[in-house]
């Protein structure tokens, strides 16, 4: 299981630039899926739209399989991803998977309850399932903080279920700017889709 607390603070404090211009502009920034996002292939497994304006970088997380920012904009995408058999299997061992719900809900629950430990939540919205081309989806929203930051971050996760993999994709930015930021964030995971999948796509 990949180290989720770790992953907040290292992202908060080490990455999060608070910027000197604050235009108090929350706006959404009205962004077309077509025109104002790039296509992203990793590993011929996976493929994901980013938006333009976001850069490749390294330094987030060192087992995230993709991460983009935009440090004067502060906004933030990686993707975790690992082995959807060794999930499962792990936490069977320990008592601790539920039967009577899904992967990616299983996965979901499991994550947060590593999250609750790494930030002090202010908001948590209720869980939405979706279908991501085909694959079983969780969305959830968190506000919170992390030790050492003054700043109120707002977190859009979606843990989906693949056919051999789990993925969390964790996009962030500051609470502020949390509006302008949201539909280009779900653009992006509305756009994660399996390369070479034998999943129907058409949902």
């Amino acid at each position: 299981m990949k180290n989720t607390p770790k992953l907040i603070l290292i992202i908060c404090i080490g990455q999060l630039l608070v910027s000197c211009f604050d235009f108090n502009n929350n706006k959404d920034e009205n962004l077309s899926i077509d025109k104002d996002f790039v296509p992203i292939k990793i590993n011929n497994e996976y493929g994901i739209k980013i938006p333009s304006y976001m850069k490749k970088t390294n330094d987030l997380n060192d087992e995230a399989s993709l991460q983009f920012q935009n440090v004067f904009k502060e906004a933030y995408i990686v993707i975790i991803d690992e082995s959807k058999k060794e999930f499962v299997d792990t936490f069977k061992e320990i008592g601790e998977y539920n039967d009577s719900i899904s992967v990616a809900k299983n996965y979901r629950d499991i994550q947060l309850q590593f999250l609750h430990e790494g930030i002090d939540i202010s908001m948590q919205s209720e869980p939405k399932s979706k279908r991501i081309h085909g694959l079983d989806a969780e969305l959830v929203e968190i506000d919170g903080r992390v030790d050492g930051i003054f700043y109120d971050i707002s977190y859009f996760l979606t843990f989906i279920e693949g056919e051999e993999k789990v993925y969390m994709v964790m996009a962030w930015t500051l609470k502020k700017r949390k509006e302008k930021y949201k539909k280009t964030f779900e653009k992006a995971v509305g756009s994660f889709r399996l390369l070479n999948s034998k999943i129907s796509v058409s949902e």
